[in-house]
């Protein structure tokens, strides 16, 4: 039986032939194994727009298991887990490029996103599905999953642990209206959510926070600019409008109650393998 590709580049869809194409640009290609629908297969070709019109640049190739590797290929499948909540998949990247690879060592080559088919449904339902995905493909590119392959973690298990990559860093001081600061991750919540994630008690709704907003989670400069600190070629400009929480006024709507009960359910992450450095290029 084929296998259902689709490749994006430049945000919008390719062919073959054209992400085949040597220097055309950053390609996700997702491969769909099953278990969704129409509109949750959809939801991943819009995550994988999103994320190749952030990221620009065309990275070196890499061989995984014979195969060639442009850039980073994805399988996305629906399943049975547990029913609703709890367990709502695992994604995350399973092949990381070596060492060797100059800015790009450590870039995901390929990855994993299998989620719960109930959780799906109720994402469907409640209108977050289209940003959660998003949100998990971000993990699969290496936000929150490379931190520290980058060294670009500081405080992990502490009260307070930090991003420390001076693009995020310029972007956070800017909203904060000073100059470069560390960028608050996330203190709280367990494996999968704890120093993986912007702090949400900083941050609210922005994408990358470890809690769902069904009033839509931007994409922010700090966001994109993350990317740019583990090496990869970024487009700011595609970032959404986005400013710090005013949590004086969400405690008084009664917001901040709400959201510490939307969590995204529990992500579950495989530790990825460095690919050796005779995979490079070949």
């Amino acid at each position: 039986m084929s296998i259902e590709r689709y490749r994006a580049r430049k945000g919008a869809e390719i062919s073959h032939a054209v992400a085949a194409e040597a220097r055309g640009g950053y390609t996700i290609e997702v491969h769909f194994l099953g278990g969704l629908t129409t509109k949750q297969k959809a939801a991943f070709k819009l995550a994988a727009n999103r994320w190749t019109h952030a990221i620009v640049g065309d990275l070196p190739d890499v061989t995984v298991g014979g195969e060639r590797i442009n850039n980073l290929r994805i399988t996305a499948q629906g399943t049975d887990i547990d029913g609703p909540g709890n367990v709502l998949g695992q994604a995350g990247p399973n092949r990381l490029r070596p060492k060797n690879a100059g800015a790009a060592a450590f870039l995901p080559a390929t990855g994993d996103m299998q989620f719960d088919t109930a959780d799906l449904a109720a994402m469907e339902a409640d209108g977050t599905l289209n940003d959660v995905i998003t949100h998990e493909m971000g993990h699969v590119i290496g936000i929150g999953t490379i931190w520290t392959n980058k060294k670009l973690l500081r405080g992990a298990h502490t009260s307070n642990p930090t991003f420390v990559g001076a693009n995020a860093m310029r972007e956070y001081g800017k909203l904060r209206g000073s100059a470069t600061l560390p960028v608050p991750v996330e203190n709280t919540g367990g494996e999968g959510t704890r120093d993986s994630h912007w702090r949400d008690t900083v941050f609210g709704a922005e994408l990358m926070t470890g809690f769902v907003n069904e009033g839509g989670n931007p994409m922010s400069r700090v966001t994109i600019a993350s990317l740019q600190d583990l090496g990869y070629e970024v487009n700011m400009e595609v970032a959404q409008p986005y400013h710090l929480p005013d949590h004086l006024h969400m405690a008084e709507a009664g917001l901040v109650a709400a959201r510490a009960a939307m969590t995204r359910g529990i992500v579950l992450r495989r530790i990825p393998i460095t690919l050796p450095e005779e995979s490079l290029g070949v």
